[in-house]
């Protein structure tokens, strides 16, 4: 179990961002099973003429979870993370506008909210990040 002032948290280094979406793609596939970036619970934002990506993820700071009239959020003690309770959840968008970051998102099949859950404490976006803008770290 993870002592409570060591929870660990993913880091970017947005100069390094190429824009290649690879964390997009490995984030749903590793969740859903499929390639749809429309889906993931990370989005890569961009300035295509300048060139400019930047990772956007949840900061796990629980804002959402006071703002859900429904009880679907919770927070998972073990791994540091907002968890959604996909039956409970009506994809109000409560949270989604409660979210400082932009970080949460409406997963457009199922009409229920995606929050970055760090895979269980094994990031696979992180993983599969070759340029190393991604990191998960203790705090």
């Amino acid at each position: 179990m993870v002592a409570v002032d060591r929870i660990p948290q993913m880091s970017v280094d947005h100069k390094k961002c190429s824009g290649c979406r690879m964390c997009e793609q490995i984030c749903v596939f590793f969740h859903e099973r499929e390639f749809n970036p429309r889906r993931a619970r990370i989005k890569i934002l961009s300035r295509e003429k300048e060139g400019i990506y930047a990772p956007l993820i949840c900061n796990q700071c629980k804002n959402c979870i006071s703002v859900c009239n429904r009880d679907a959020l919770s927070w998972d003690e073990k791994f540091g993370v907002v968890r959604v309770d996909r039956e409970k959840c009506n994809g109000c968008g409560l949270c989604i506008e409660a979210c400082p970051e932009g970080a949460i998102f409406l997963d457009p099949i199922s009409g229920i909210v995606n929050i970055c859950d760090l895979c269980n404490g094994d990031p696979q976006c992180v993983k599969w990040c070759s340029p190393g803008v991604l990191r998960y770290e203790a705090a």
